[in-house]
């Protein structure tokens, strides 16, 4: 995936938004991403958490409106 690292540490999931260079702006590949990955891991029977977590600069920083 392009904008979204995921890590496990059972039975946890750690989704981080990957776009820094725009403060993790969400756009529509993140949000693509963001939520066939978070539907993967609901699914997931060894999964119990889905921790959702930005860069070392922001969470996210709101919709990207120049795309």
């Amino acid at each position: 995936m392009a904008t979204v690292i995921v890590t496990r540490e059972e039975p946890i999931a750690i989704v981080q938004l990957d776009r820094p260079e725009v403060l993790n702006a969400l756009n529509e590949e993140l949000m693509d991403e963001l939520v066939r990955t978070t539907e993967e891991h609901d699914d997931d029977e060894q999964v119990r958490c889905i921790v959702l977590t930005g860069s070392e600069k922001a969470s996210a920083a709101g919709a990207d409106i120049k795309t």
